[in-house]
Parts: C-alpha cells; structure tokens; sequence
C-alpha cells in the first residue's frame, strides 16, 4: 500500500506534465482539423450549446491557436512564465466549456466524450497543480 501511495504522490506532484500538455496540443489539434472537415459537424444535438457561441470555423480557429500555443510552450520549455500560466487557466477554462457543453446538450451523456472530460481533467491539473505547490511549500515554510 505504501508503494502505491508513493507511486501516486510521485505521479501527482513529481511529474512536469510535458506529456499532459503535447497530448493536450495534439487534442486541440485534432478537434480543429476535424471542425474544417467537409460536412456539419455541428448539426448533431451534442454540440448545441457550442453551436450557440461561434460556429464550427470559429472554434476550429479557436482549437488551433489554442494547440500552436501548447505546442510552442512545450517546445520552448517555457511551463512556469505568467504567460505560460494564464494560457493553462484559459485552456482549463476552454476543455471545461467544452465539456461541461457536451453534457448539457443531450441526456443521457454520450460516452465518446469519456476522453474529453479527461482531457479537461488534465488541462485543469496543468492549470491548478503550481498553485497548490506554492501553497503547500508556503504552508511547510519555504520560500
């Protein structure tokens, strides 16, 4: 049990999340590709509440400016900039929305969106995870 314990805490707090972030880029990626694919992606009732904001051109803009940026953040090694910070709250925010959209569009919620909510989950650690580090060193009395 110990083992396990130290296995998830090194997997929690130990890790630099590069592989969080490309699998994030190459996400966004994909979902801009694919909302410049030929056809209405959008006339399918799980993607209403999207629908409602821009339509697919403008989130597949949105999706691709977003995986550049991951992408060059992770090429440049630049994780822990103000920029770097910000764009992670603001990629947290856009999963998120995309999710939590994705859900309230239909009922019951489709399971193909099980790899979405995981990648909100992911991009929501990215953003969360320095500021409960500095949290908790503060708290252990470093500086």
């Amino acid at each position: 049990m110990r083992q396990i314990i130290n296995s998830l805490s090194k997997l929690l707090w130990d890790t630099d999340l590069i592989a969080t972030r490309f699998l994030l880029a190459m996400a966004e990626f994909m979902w801009a590709f694919l909302l410049v694919w030929p056809g209405e992606t959008f006339s399918r009732p799980t993607y209403n509440h999207m629908a409602m904001v821009l339509p697919e051109e403008g989130w597949a803009v949105i999706f691709a400016l977003s995986s550049v940026t991951q992408l060059t953040i992770v090429l440049m090694h630049d994780y822990h900039s103000r920029f770097a910070r910000y764009f992670a709250g603001w990629n947290a925010m856009l999963w998120s929305y995309v999710v939590i959209s994705m859900l309230l569009s239909v009922y019951p919620p489709p399971a193909a969106i099980s790899g979405e909510i995981s990648l909100a989950i992911g991009a929501l650690w990215v953003w969360a995870r320095p500021y409960i580090l500095v949290e908790g060193y503060r708290r252990a009395g470093y500086r």
